[in-house]
């Protein structure tokens, strides 16, 4: 399983309808429009608990896309 593939599941996880998942380019901004700030928050603690890292504030803010959170992991 791709790190995409694993973030998309725990998207759904976290309550985002699958046909929306399905649909999300990894280039594309999250925030917004595939998720709104509650689903948002609750995707970024799932993210951290799932790879064992934390995501400060100032991270967060840059986070952007599917991809960004894939490069954010592998630098931790």
């Amino acid at each position: 399983m791709t790190m995409i593939s694993e973030l998309k599941e725990l998207m759904l996880k976290t309550g985002i309808k699958e046909s929306v998942v399905n649909e999300v380019n990894p280039t594309m901004p999250l925030a917004g429009r595939v998720m709104d700030s509650l689903a948002y928050s609750a995707f970024l603690v799932a993210v951290e608990e799932r790879y064992g890292i934390k995501i400060l504030d100032r991270y967060a803010l840059k986070i952007k896309s599917l991809d960004d959170f894939m490069d954010f992991i592998k630098t931790q």
